[in-house]
């Protein structure tokens, strides 16, 4: 009996027997490029995408530049995208990224490649998984060498890809739309409790909205005082100093200045700083504030431990603090002595502790929304290694 290897491991039922190998260009009737060079946009005209409006499954037709209509023809005539088309970025840091296009009206295109499939062999939506797919290993092959990454029309002509029979890419790719569709939705619904959150705390930090104590009267009015009478500050000790150090996903949180402040995970357990007490994480590089409430382990000797002082919240704190455009000015490390001379304005703590928990139950919406998309991300990749070949 002969053994079938084209074939994925997670399949529809109905279907059997192998998949078929096929390069990109046997599949298209067009493989071509939008311009290289920089036409000027212009305010109004015909729309004009570049690599920066092609992400992962999704074209940003709504913050395109334009072009006047003269401009366009030139560019349309040798590149002219339809609705079904495969938008591949083929020049910069988003090499690879490939979407669907969607609208039927007529745009231009530069640093994007342009695949007309034939949909008597591929169906497009199929060919959109698929190269979703492979981006991100195309985007670690052609960066490998270290140049600037740049996907040639004949290198996509090239791209090799397991197809099987129409009916069962139709299924697929409907399946894997389906899933998308979910994605984008939670993720609008995060990006809509962001904009409340934002919306929110420009209200009660300018006091156009304020609480009402327990008996339904006015809070005393807020008062002007120096960041530094608000809270204390601890400098960590037994910080980890190489970043060898840290590797293991699941236990203390590592957390640096000067980065991202999450750098990573470790197994250490001296230094933790574990006192069931949330605090906010000062950056003397960057004057960044963090707000954390878990036990962590601190890297760089450039952080501060900010705790409040008695009579103060130190989530509403954190918060205010976002809302202030501030400037300290010079170069280098801005040491806390400085940064606690800033004046914030504070209601009293039973004010300040009702807008901190105001603000923590929006903050539990965005996350749980985060969870959610982290985990359908994570369960839609297990599906694409799955259901492809």
């Amino acid at each position: 009996m002969t053994k079938l290897n084209n074939i994925p491991t997670l399949r529809f039922p109905e279907f059997t027997g192998e998949w078929e190998k096929k390069k990109l260009g046997e599949v298209s009737f067009k493989i071509t490029d939008g311009t290289h060079d920089t036409p000027k946009p212009t305010n109004e005209g015909i729309p004009f995408l570049t690599a920066i409006h092609i992400k992962d499954g999704f074209v940003d037709y709504e913050n395109c530049y334009y072009l006047p209509k003269s401009e366009h023809d030139l560019i349309y005539k040798r590149c002219n995208p339809e609705k079904g088309d495969l938008l591949i970025v083929n020049i910069g840091a988003g090499t690879a990224a490939c979407a669907l296009n969607t609208v039927e009206y007529e745009f231009s295109l530069k640093n994007v490649a342009l695949v007309k499939p034939n949909k008597e062999i591929i169906y497009p939506n199929f060919l959109e998984q698929i190269q979703r797919k492979n981006s991100a290993k195309i985007f670690i092959q052609l960066t490998s060498g270290g140049a600037q990454p740049f996907l040639s029309l004949n290198e996509i002509g090239k791209i090799k890809i397991m197809l099987p029979t129409l009916p069962e890419q139709t299924k697929i790719a409907n399946f894997l739309t389906a899933v998308d569709d979910k994605l984008t939705q939670l993720k609008k619904k995060k990006s809509l409790l962001e904009q409340y959150k934002k919306g929110v705390m420009q209200k009660l930090f300018s006091q156009e909205l304020r609480f009402k104590d327990e008996n339904g009267k006015d809070f005393a009015e807020w008062e002007e005082v120096n960041l530094g009478k608000c809270l204390d500050y601890e400098q960590p000790t037994n910080y980890l100093v190489s970043s060898t150090e840290y590797n293991d996903k699941f236990k203390t949180p590592v957390v640096t200045a000067g980065k991202t402040f999450i750098l990573g995970y470790t197994n250490e357990t001296a230094g933790i700083f574990d006192k069931n007490l949330p605090v906010i994480i000062f950056d003397d590089f960057t004057t960044a504030t963090q707000f954390v409430n878990f036990p962590f382990k601190a890297k760089s000797s450039a952080m501060k431990i900010l705790k409040p002082k008695a009579g103060n919240n130190i989530k509403f704190i954190y918060e205010a603090l976002q809302m202030i455009n501030y400037e300290i000015g010079g170069h280098g490390r801005h040491w806390i002595s400085v940064f606690a001379e800033m004046n914030i304005f504070i209601p009293t703590l039973p004010e300040q502790t009702k807008i901190a928990n105001f603000i923590s139950a929006i903050d539990d919406k965005i996350n749980h929304c985060v969870v959610q998309i982290e985990k359908m991300e994570v369960w839609k990749k297990g599906l694409l290694q799955q259901m492809f070949v």
